[in-house]
């Protein structure tokens, strides 16, 4: 608990003026408490005193530039954005002065310092925030290109989006662990979260039928893992063949024959038509004039 003058100095540099009977007030804080990275973390205090009334309470992240996070005197003076009371103590009469941080990040984490005055006496204490993040489901890939000649192909596994530093650990078919034999790499993205990378290669002739990447958190429990068959992997020829059948079988290779046999049809039904317009039109009737034999005269007679 800090000094009777510390906690005095801090409620005048907020124009704040009191009387305080005592430095007794039993303000009871977890020393530690975790917080998931993009959710809501609660930072406890509670008085232990019964019926007081609540004057004045500060709270403050510790570090270089101890700005106040919320400030209430008889009602809510100050509140940074992502931060409030977890509810309304000047009205329900209720000694819970704890902290709530909304949608919480990597530069949450810290020490945070509640100061508070009541008509009973005063108090302060400190609590620390953890934040943690839960990394994501892990990944393999297999890579064929290698520059060592007794490697015939490396497998990479990753993982991201977690807090604290994690590990990302081998396993083969029989559970036996490979981690010895990869080389992980950790990076911290802009977000403040790790991002991590193991490659694991297999040397010719000794590859076993299966792999499992597990990821772990900061202190070895288990999140995630993948499992993966190098020897199952598409020949490369087979590929260059189930497109070309794919082609072969695809909706337009039976589309594309139909069109062209239509075609011919609709042009041959055409090009009969034409002809059977263009005799009507040019043929025509031809006449001649024939004596009749009977009556010496002539007769019209019609050739087609």
């Amino acid at each position: 608990m800090a000094s009777s003058g510390t906690i005095v100095c801090i409620i005048y540099a907020f124009g704040i003026t009191v009387g305080v009977a005592d430095s007794s007030l039993k303000l009871e804080c977890d020393e530690t408490n975790t917080g998931q990275f993009g959710q809501q973390s609660l930072l406890k205090c509670v008085i232990k005193e019964p019926a007081v009334n609540v004057r004045v309470v500060i709270w403050h992240k510790v570090g270089v530039n101890e700005e106040a996070l919320l400030v209430f005197k008889g009602t809510v003076e100050k509140q940074v954005q992502g931060f409030r009371f977890v509810e309304p103590f000047w009205i329900t009469n209720n000694p819970d002065l704890s902290m709530l941080i909304n949608n919480t990040k990597m530069e949450d984490e810290g020490e945070y310092r509640c100061t508070v005055v009541t008509d009973a006496g005063e108090g302060e204490k400190t609590t620390h925030l953890k934040v943690k993040a839960r990394y994501n489901q892990p990944t393999i890939i297999q890579t064929k290109k290698t520059k060592t000649s007794n490697v015939a192909s490396y497998l990479t596994c990753e993982s991201f989006g977690g807090y604290p530093e994690g590990e990302l650990r081998w396993f083969d078919e029989h559970d036996e662990d490979w981690t010895k034999s990869s080389n992980m790499t950790k990076k911290k993205m802009d977000n403040g979260l790790f991002k991590l990378s193991s490659w694991l290669p297999l040397l010719s002739g000794s590859t076993y039928e299966s792999y499992t990447c597990k990821v772990y958190d900061g202190k070895g429990v288990e999140e995630g893992k993948v499992f993966f068959e190098p020897n199952k992997q598409i020949d490369p020829e087979a590929s260059v063949n189930n497109e070309e059948l794919k082609k072969e079988t695809s909706p337009a290779a039976f589309v594309a024959p139909v069109v062209v046999i239509g075609s011919l049809i609709v042009g041959l039904l055409l090009l009969l038509l034409y002809r059977r317009r263009s005799q009507n039109h040019h043929e025509s009737v031809e006449t001649q004039e024939d004596p009749d034999v009977e009556t010496g005269k002539y007769v019209n007679i019609a050739v087609i």
